[in-house]
């Protein structure tokens, strides 16, 4: 097997991963797994009886991954230029671009810090919590994920105004419960910072009752507060649901357009094919559904017929 055929037979298993050759989801599955495995390690090292009994074996196994996920990161940066998008790119252009997404750069999160602790001294808590960012590496194998990371980057301005007003209103009823509250209770609403912790719980609904207020004036606030707790930090939830739902439709609608658009010559060139993959990609459509949508599109044009007056097809009923 010559350079060219290893580069493609490897992007094809790195990319097309649960949607790919049987050997291309048994490699997903370990990586997964590998991932997971990452996470519940940092998690038990933490509790000391363990950690302390076991610490070599957590190291070692540390070690074992990041070399698992170096040789994936550099393996995916080498056969970056096979991809369609890097058509037309020199290699390097192709792999620096790579380099610069966001998948890339959760790759290269995932094993840089231990590298780095060989440079430059790391909290060993820094170095736990930065592991558990290689949860981040599931948006490869995961194509929901990427979706609402897309939603979420999409809808950041919207979502921060929601926050803006819930950070106004916490600050406003903590104030005011404050003055209300604290000749009644100098020593649990000593200032307006310790107000606010009262007023982030209520408005959440969480309410651990540890900070309560007394009077009826206190107790007549709270009321409102929760009341309005409800809707408001409800809101960015609310505002993401309709937005993915939104987002969905409209690219499978557009996707449905872009398909109908490259079967009108018959054929799907590159480019279009480029354009219609990144579109199901970011939809979560598997490779086998999507060549199933498009033989549903090539038979129902196969079915139809042009209308010699009006220029469009018409399907032909059997």
């Amino acid at each position: 097997m010559t350079l060219a055929h290893s580069k493609k037979a490897i992007y094809e298993l790195l990319e097309r991963g649960f949607d790919g050759q049987k050997l291309s989801k048994v490699v997903s599955v370990f990586i997964v797994l590998l991932i997971i495995a990452n996470v519940t390690a940092v998690i038990i090292e933490s509790y000391q009886p363990i950690g302390a009994k076991y610490a070599t074996e957590f190291k070692l196994f540390n070690i074992f991954s990041v070399i698992i996920f170096t040789i994936e990161y550099v393996a995916r940066v080498w056969v970056s230029t096979e991809s369609l998008a890097a058509k037309g790119m020199s290699p390097l252009k192709a792999r620096l671009k790579y380099m610069l997404t966001s998948a890339a750069l959760i790759d290269l999160l995932a094993i840089a810090p231990f590298y780095l602790s060989f440079i430059i001294a790391i909290d060993l808590r820094y170095l736990r919590m930065l592991r558990v960012l290689r949860l981040l590496k599931l948006t490869h194998y995961f194509k929901g994920l990427r979706l609402f990371g897309n939603i979420l980057k999409q809808e950041l301005p919207n979502i921060g105004a929601a926050f803006l007003i819930m950070i106004v209103l916490v600050i406003f009823s903590a104030t005011i419960i404050y003055n209300v509250e604290h000749e009644a209770q100098p020593e649990v609403f000593d200032s307006i910072p310790s107000a606010i912790w009262w007023s982030v719980v209520t408005m959440t609904t969480v309410g651990y009752g540890d900070v309560t207020p007394i009077t009826f004036m206190g107790k007549l606030i709270a009321t409102f507060i929760m009341l309005l707790g409800v809707g408001v930090v409800a809101l960015p939830a609310a505002m993401l649901a309709a937005k993915f739902g939104e987002e969905l439709r409209e690219r499978k609608k557009y996707l449905e357009i872009e398909i109908e658009a490259a079967l009108q010559d018959g054929d799907i060139n590159d480019n279009e094919r480029l354009t219609i993959e990144q579109l199901s990609d970011s939809m979560g459509i598997t490779e086998s559904e999507l060549e199933e949508l498009i033989a549903q599109y090539r038979e129902k044009r196969a079915r139809s017929v042009t209308c010699p007056h009006c220029g469009n097809d018409i399907e032909v009923l059997k």
